[in-house]
């Protein structure tokens, strides 16, 4: 007779309840139980929700953030077509243009400036520049609950240090936006945070993308991401820290995704 383990079901029972993942739901016959059929189910109903419902009109108005567009102009086109949701319209693309950094006294006393030339012969300014954005991407729950307090909290620490540029939303916003703003405003670095994909734990979770000066010409490896933050990941105080130490180390390093990895990790 096979000899039963006492610990066995506690080892279990603790697993279980230190992950959202569903684990022990027990069956009837050869299926879910009821209960947790209905749960999948409802998460699922969740999930789809947060993809296709679009974030609040009045949304980017009432957070302080220019409202701009990018060429999937519904959330099914933005479904179907990806390209779309990475080119802003021709409009909207003009209007980002005409933004200006603010104005931001430099750090450095008179005549210390770094005057490091780059794009367009133009010359750097000692204060860097920041582009910090919002856009939907897939999920507009995750946008409407988390977005506002991790921006406001970003903001605050940033500030100090760097000219910040009007923040922006993006309605159907696909990461690589990013590469499109870059080539039309040319800032040091733009911070993207846009909602997740969701999933069946949760629909609420943002990523924030940091890019070291994006053109078109970026690529995915150029990207440094800070992902699953949400009140059961990553904080938003954390997350908001995360992200400015990030931000900091790709002006630092001049670099950001795997080149700032390889310049900031210690020589083996």
């Amino acid at each position: 007779m096979k000899k039963i383990d006492p610990d066995a079901n506690t080892d279990f029972d603790a697993m279980r309840k230190s992950t959202p993942a569903r684990l022990g739901l027990g069956r009837a016959g050869t299926r879910y139980t009821t209960a947790a059929m209905l749960s999948l189910r409802a998460d699922h109903a969740r999930a789809v929700d947060a993809v296709m419902t679009e974030v609040a009109h009045d949304w980017p108005r009432r957070n302080g953030l220019l409202e701009i567009h990018s060429q999937a102009l519904t959330r099914e086109d933005y479904i179907r077509y990806p390209e779309r949701g990475r080119r802003l319209i021709d409009a909207d693309a003009a209007r980002v243009a005409r933004i200006k950094p603010p104005l931001h006294r430099s750090p450095f006393p008179r005549g210390k400036g770094l005057g490091v030339r780059f794009r367009g012969g133009r010359t750097k300014s000692p204060t860097p520049t920041v582009l910090v954005c919002v856009g939907d991407g897939l999920s507009s729950a995750a946008v409407e609950k988390n977005a506002a307090p991790l921006l406001r909290a970003l903001t605050k620490m940033l500030a100090p240090r760097y000219r910040l540029l009007t923040p922006i939303f993006i309605r159907n916003a696909r990461v690589r936006i990013e590469d499109h703003l870059g080539e039309i405003l040319r800032p040091d670095v733009i911070c993207m945070i846009v909602g997740e994909r969701p999933g069946l734990v949760t629909a609420e979770s943002l990523s924030a993308y940091v890019i070291y000066r994006p053109t078109l010409k970026s690529i995915e490896p150029d990207r440094t991401v800070i992902s699953n933050i949400h009140r059961g990941g990553i904080p938003i105080a954390e997350a908001a820290r995360k992200i400015a130490t990030l931000i900091d180390d790709a002006i630092r390093f001049q670099a950001s995704g795997a080149a700032l990895a390889q310049k900031s990790s210690p020589p083996s």
